[in-house]
């Protein structure tokens, strides 16, 4: 016979382990997408027919296709962080029962002026609720979470026009204290918004 104290901890433990099973789940999903982004914003380079009858432009294209195998893995990662980050904090704060520090979630991003920040700290405040959704619901799959939480494809998408539409405002916002190319900045900015649209149209057809 277990004591009252060995059960809640029983509980608990199956608890953390079930968290974080579909926090696994939830950011595979997370990856696929960045992926996929990656692939609608950066342009692969393209070899010309002509190419194959001199060797040093083929070897150079093969270059510039490795440099862009290596962009599309470091677009995909740094796309991640933000919502890896707020991922993890909404777990820690299902596991540890306190609030999501959305404030240490702003200051990770650097320094920002006070739109950009009201900005992000709205943006990971909605993305933490809809993490904790997800992690709180009943499924054994992605899919299963996501239905489980919203019930339907037409609540699903307006959750993920909220995230998009914020997400979209503070990338626009963040382009004023950025420096390089604004043309180009502002190229991928819209094409990282509407292919998120996209993706998250695609998602939403797939799992309802």
């Amino acid at each position: 016979m277990t004591s009252d104290n060995e059960g809640i901890e029983s509980i608990s433990q199956i608890t953390a382990v079930n968290l974080n099973k579909k926090k696994t789940q939830i950011f595979a999903a997370q990856e696929s997408m960045s992926r996929q982004l990656a692939l609608r914003v950066l342009e692969r380079p393209v070899p010309r027919v002509w190419m194959i009858f001199i060797p040093i432009i083929f070897v150079f294209y093969f270059w510039k296709l490795k440099e862009y195998e290596n962009a599309l893995k470091d677009f995909s990662e740094n796309h991640l962080i933000p919502g890896r980050r707020t991922l993890e904090a909404a777990f820690t704060s299902l596991v540890s029962g306190l609030p999501v520090d959305i404030s240490l979630l702003v200051d990770q991003i650097g320094n920002q002026q006070e739109t950009t920040r009201l900005l992000s700290a709205e943006w990971f405040t909605l993305l933490a609720k809809h993490f904790q959704l997800l992690l709180t619901a009943k499924g054994d799959s992605y899919p299963e979470l996501v239905r489980a939480v919203y019930q339907n494809k037409s609540n699903y998408l307006k959750v993920c026009h909220r995230l998009g539409k914020i997400e979209a405002a503070f990338n626009m916002a963040l382009l004023e204290n950025i420096e390089g190319d604004s043309d180009e900045l502002l190229r991928v900015t819209k094409a990282m918004a509407e292919g998120m649209k996209d993706l998250r149209l695609q998602e939403a057809e797939q799992i309802f």
